[in-house]
């Protein structure tokens, strides 16, 4: 066979490319969609100005469907009130939703976004909104429990279009959204406004992702009162908004809307973020290399009442930023002040981490940082910040784990168990939290998150030296014991046997946390300290690179990617280093022969583990290292003729 020449071979590689998108059947859709449609995944769709799903009718979209806008109408997808979509996709064929533009020429606000409308309650005084952007849709009602269908496993790119203030479709869009839908697995990528943004509601969701967005990442309004968990945030340190973008922006009353004074709370924002990483654009607290109108990972304004807990809140200009509101409206700081019938303030902030926040400037903390009307968007994070005068937080002007609680005419001060750290990587110790391209927000097998530094009290550390001849019982240097697959425990008793805890430990304690819908997982922020796939929801959906994606297809098949499963695995060993025992924990999608072996540094096989048939989902080995000498290792897990490596150190 003659070989075939490098220019001949693009040649007929270019050939295909253009052939296969010119035989993909492509669907315009404008105007309103008023029947029962299903798009299926051997189309693409083009969505053409406002498309409307109308009140009655739903919009079945399977998964793998890929579904792109156009640029110069700036097509967008509305769900009325009274209609639904039924998006649901997978992890290995999500539905995405991207930019008309070619390959490589994609960017911020090439096409509308995605609209939800709902009959759930709304603070307008009128008890109903109209959709901002320009769409002619309606919002609002008295079903809390509305059902606006399912999305499922879908991505987003390139949507969000500011055209004016307060005049601007987002990525993705919560109009008056009741409980009843089913919000899950979403990536909002490159939105040219706010990745999301919620107008009242009740609406829950878990698992989001805002990538590179332009303003807000998740920008709540109009007594916004549903439940959230597990979600991530990611900045480009040079994309931000006039406006002065944030990773949390709330706010409860505006002209039109309830005020919320004279105590009056029926109106008031009060949604809940629990287990949310928040990376901003400061890669170090002394960066000068990012956009200057970054403010802060959460602002607080208007009136809200907002509660972000057991989270992670990094790499921001400034911290939680507590903007007190006008006389208009009712106070910001109440909010946190008041205790309800619970005896939980409204708003709370509790058992988050706050890192990476710069020092330099004349107020030279900001990690709970207060302010006066901050020019009702845009606020200073400098000297122009109001921290002195009337501060209600004196004497504790912040950054720190308390704030106070009015108690029948007493000030008592709350233990919110927020903790503070100069330097992310030193100090949170996640993976690789900052990189835009493989972005990974698991904390290492040191983070706070996963691990405690607390030396163990030396009655016990005698103990154990004495009874089992142990110098160090737990294989963890003599700190106090934490095991990521177990439960938390505080029992001290027996000798620790049974304590289990983190330096930075979650809790669900709060009444704003009382609610089965949250999963009540035993560490902060968005990832366990696991590291098995089951713990990475991102993988395998996500996209990191949508500018240069090849969208010219149909679906892709699901079997290069399940047969290539095991690439996407993370693997730990708990404790590393090791001492008398390494627990090596993986996960499976399907029971398999496996093995595991383990390598010195010359790749002799020091012992190989037959794990015969594998249970679905999480498993757990334990190796004996006692007669193993002091130095490097290599476990490898093997399945099905593909392995995966992982280091381990035996320390004596």
């Amino acid at each position: 066979m003659k070989k075939m020449t490098t220019k001949l071979a693009f040649a007929l590689l270019a050939f295909t490319a253009v052939n296969m998108e010119a035989q993909t059947p492509v669907v315009t859709v404008q105007d309103s969609i008023s029947a029962n449609t299903h798009w299926t995944c051997d189309k693409q769709y083009f969505l053409k100005g406002y498309v409307y799903v109308t009140n009655g009718h739903t919009l079945t979209i399977d998964s793998g469907v890929v579904i792109k806008g156009d640029k110069n109408t700036k097509g967008s997808l509305i769900i009325e009130r009274g209609a639904k979509i039924m998006a649901m996709g997978t992890k290995y064929n999500p539905i995405v939703f991207t930019s008309n533009q070619p390959q490589g020429s994609r960017t911020y606000g090439d096409w509308g976004g995605v609209i939800l409308c709902g009959y759930a309650p709304v603070n307008w005084n009128s008890g109903v909104g109209q959709v901002e952007g320009g769409p002619r849709s309606l919002y609002g009602g008295n079903n809390k429990h509305d059902n606006s269908g399912v999305l499922s496993f879908v991505r987003c790119e390139f949507a969000g279009v500011a055209f004016s203030p307060n005049n601007e479709i987002n990525g993705i869009t919560f109009c008056g959204v009741g409980d009843q839908t089913q919000v899950d697995h979403l990536q909002v990528s490159y939105s040219g406004d706010d990745s999301y943004e919620w107008f009242g509601g009740t609406v829950n969701s878990k698992y989001l992702i805002a990538y590179r967005g332009w303003d807000d990442d998740f920008d709540t309004d109009n007594s916004y009162s549903g439940l959230n968990q597990f979600g991530v945030g990611l900045r480009d340190p040079f994309a931000a908004d006039q406006s002065g973008s944030k990773g949390f922006e709330s706010d409860s009353y505006q002209s039109g809307t309830k005020s919320g004074l004279a105590g009056d709370t029926s109106g008031v924002t009060k949604c809940v973020f629990s287990n949310y990483t928040m990376i901003g654009g400061l890669v170090q607290p002394t960066s000068t290399a990012y956009d200057p109108q970054f403010v802060s990972a959460a602002h607080i304004r208007r009136g809200s009442a907002i509660s972000i807990m057991n989270s992670v809140l990094a790499g921001y200009p400034a911290g939680i930023l507590v903007d007190e509101s006008s006389a208009s409206f009712g106070s910001t700081v109440r909010n946190l002040q008041q205790l309800g019938s619970a005896g939980d303030t409204l708003c709370q902030i509790r058992n988050t981490i706050v890192a990476g926040i710069p020092t330099n400037g004349s107020v030279a903390r900001k990690e709970m940082f207060y302010t006066i009307d901050g020019a009702r968007s845009i606020t200073p994070t400098n000297v122009e910040g109001d921290t002195i005068t009337n501060n209600p937080f004196t004497p504790y002007p912040g950054p720190f784990d308390t704030y106070y609680s009015a108690n029948s005419g007493t000030v008592t001060v709350v233990k919110s168990k927020n903790k503070i750290y100069a330097n992310v990587q030193n100090g949170v110790r996640l993976q690789n939290p900052f990189n835009l391209s493989v972005p990974n927000f698991i904390p290492t097998s040191t983070s706070p998150i996963c691990y405690n530094s607390s030396g163990l009290p030396a009655y016990v550390v005698t103990h154990y030296s004495v009874c089992c001849s142990q110098a160090d019982h737990f294989g963890n240097g003599n700190k106090y014991p934490f095991n990521p697959l177990l439960a938390l425990n505080t029992d001290t008793s027996n000798w620790f046997a049974n304590y289990n805890l983190p330096s930075t430990p979650p809790s669900y304690s709060s009444g704003r946390l009382n609610n089965t819908f949250f999963s009540k997982v035993n560490y902060i922020g968005a990832f366990a300290g696991t590291q098995t796939t089951s713990d990475n929801w991102m993988a395998l959906w996500t996209n990191f690179d949508p500018v240069n994606t090849d969208y010219s297809n149909v679906c892709q098949s699901s079997v290069g990617i399940k047969n290539n499963f095991l690439a996407n695995t993370l693997l730990v060993a708990h404790p590393n280093p090791a001492h008398d025992v390494v627990n090596i924990t993986f996960s499976l999608e399907n029971a398999v022969n496996s093995n595991i072996g383990i390598y010195d540094l010359l790749g002799k096989q020091v012992e190989l583990i037959d794990l015969n048939q594998t249970n679905v989902g999480l498993n757990s080995v334990s190796i004996d290292t006692k007669d193993m000498t002091e130095g490097v290792y290599f476990v490898k897990l093997n399945v099905n003729g593909l392995s995966k490596t992982i280091k381990v150190i035996v320390s004596k």
